[in-house]
């Protein structure tokens, strides 16, 4: 039984000039009960517009076409429902959960009553109810517990509680595990599809990464420019695609297979001959070969961090790291892989004296980190979030010459402007650049934008921290081709932090695993790739190695 089932549905806004901008173009799909569509695309491509406008929560966007939806066993057009009607199904019968359970929770109200606020019946068994379906445990206390007291993959799931207290026909799922570790990511696909059979609940999930619906969707709709492109069952469309973007999408992904090679961009396996897209079979270019060097940059010794917490009559002590020993050589791109509070991060923030060791040292060209005043010239940082790391307020141009200023005060202006449109060429951006402001780029542009600003310190050593995870598959081939091409050229060592195995077994020369602070498995990324030892090593990359 078809619950929604969508025709010709087309998207607009009003421009200033009074043109119109068609974000989502004629679009057909239908979901049944029981059953979930995985809605895939890069961001622009009109994928979260089309979600959100399907139940016209877009206010001054103009709608066309139909939108049917099973209400009281009659089909209602969305799009012309009375506003009473509307009202209903959007409280009742279609629910939402998005990317980031934080912003979409209250951080003043307890997770239980955030629940029952959602439930039309609420109460304490109700409750119970819920967090079992959504596998959480010890639920009296998640239930008293405000948001940033639970991990990512429990408030995703605190959402998933709320969702479902409405006993929805449909839940619209917006990139709901993109920010999880791959782990905590499967546990969730793996409770969505669960839910989906048990409460016969249709899915639409959103998402820019084609793979991860491997074994999740029963079918998959391809969005490329407003337009979906192609519809099939998952297992067609990830084995045998059909339309070039979707060989594209597919073809651009850092994988283990292409490691040792450039990969393939989407702009060139795309082409436009006569008015039609046309798929260019990827053509193997291998990255430059360049020699292993012995020399150490940075040492960890027996390093250990804790954190203290105190109360009347005790002191209570958290250890997030447990004797953690590597070295990390000039030329090395070393990953740091594991699940949300491994310690990935907490070793990335003691290297950069964010923080200071428990116990243990580390040594920076042999000399003791502590030591050492300003490390700024020698490790720089690239985050996540490249919006959240640039002042919107600051002309890039502006911000980048910061950072040289910093190092040389007396330097005249146009020598740093000069130097800047430098920086600015060396990662793919331009002179005319260097006047705008972040919110004019993409996210790929912006993340090209603070890798400059880390260049300006001409660093030996850059952190990654999941510097590529939230980026499209197409943006992230375009970063992690300028990161080797910057390798080569400047002769940098990259230390990357990811949840991502696909992304480090292509990219990086040696792995540590961590698991709760302790480093499980380590060694050169083809042999721990092809002969895991541990078993927790080896969930990860059954999860991940495509």
């Amino acid at each position: 039984m078809k619950i929604l089932d969508v025709h010709n549905f087309s998207v607009k806004f009003k421009l200033n000039n009074d043109e119109t901008f068609a974000a989502v173009r004629g679009i057909d799909f239908s979901i049944n009960q029981g059953q979930i569509l995985g809605l895939i695309g890069e961001s622009g491509s009109g994928k979260s517009v089309a979600s959100q406008c399907i139940t016209k929560l877009i206010d001054d966007a103009l709608l066309y076409g139909e939108v049917l939806f099973s209400h009281n066993d009659s089909q209602v057009n969305l799009l012309t429902a009375d506003e009473d009607t509307l009202r209903t199904i959007r409280r009742r019968e279609i629910a939402y959960i998005f990317q980031e359970p934080m912003t979409a929770l209250n951080p003043l109200i307890p997770c239980g009553k955030q629940i029952l606020e959602c439930a039309e019946y609420p109460n304490a068994e109700f409750l119970s109810l819920l967090l079992e379906k959504v596998e959480l445990t010890d639920i009296e206390r998640v239930a008293a517990s405000y948001p940033h007291e639970l991990s990512g993959g429990q408030r995703q799931r605190i959402m998933i509680a709320m969702a479902l207290a409405k006993k929805p026909k449909l839940l619209i799922a917006d990139e709901p595990t993109t920010a999880l570790d791959i782990a905590v990511q499967t546990e969730i696909l793996t409770l969505l599809k669960k839910l989906s059979r048990d409460e016969k609940m249709g899915i639409l999930f959103i998402t820019h990464d084609l793979l991860s619906l491997k074994g999740f969707a029963d079918n998959i709709a391809v969005m490329y420019h407003g337009k979906l492109v192609e519809k099939n069952t998952a297992d067609e469309i990830l084995t045998n695609p059909q339309h070039p973007y979707a060989k594209a999408l597919i073809e651009s992904r850092a994988t283990y297979n292409k490691r040792g090679n450039i990969l393939a961009e989407i702009d060139d396996l795309l082409e436009t001959k006569d008015g039609e897209l046309h798929f260019n079979p990827p053509i193997s270019t291998p990255l430059t070969p360049e020699k292993n060097s012995d020399e150490i940059l940075l040492e960890l010794s027996g390093v250990e961090k804790s954190h203290f917490k105190s109360s009347l009559f005790k002191k209570e002590e958290t250890k997030v790291l447990h004797d953690i020993h590597f070295t990390l050589n000039q030329g090395d791109i070393l990953g740091l892989i594991g699940e949300s509070g491994s310690g990935k991060s907490t070793i990335a923030k003691l290297i950069l004296k964010i923080w200071n060791p428990t116990n243990g040292v580390l040594k920076l060209h042999n000399k003791d980190l502590a030591s050492i005043s300003d490390i700024s010239e020698e490790i720089q940082l690239v985050f996540q979030d490249p919006f959240s790391s640039l002042n919107p307020k600051h002309k890039i141009g502006n911000a980048i010459s910061e950072v040289l200023q910093t190092t040389d005060k007396k330097a005249p202006k146009s020598a740093v402007k000069e130097k800047v449109i430098s920086l600015l060429q060396e990662v793919g951006l331009t002179a005319s650049d260097f006047a705008k402001y972040p919110h004019e780029f993409s996210g790929g542009q912006r993340q090209r934008i603070c890798i400059a600003k880390t260049l300006a310190k001409n660093p030996k050593i850059i952190v990654l921290d999941e510097a590529v995870s939230a980026l499209d598959v197409s943006v992230q081939a375009k970063v992690l081709n300028l990161l080797n091409d910057l390798k080569r050229e400047k002769g940098l060592t990259y230390l990357l932090i990811s949840h991502d195995m696909n992304v480090v077994s292509y990219f990086c020369n040696k792995i540590i695993v961590l698991k709760q602070g302790r480093v499980i498995e380590s060694g050169e990324t083809e042999i721990l790739i092809r002969n895991p030892k541990s078993d927790y090593t080896k969930t990860l990359l059954e999860h991940s190695i495509n």
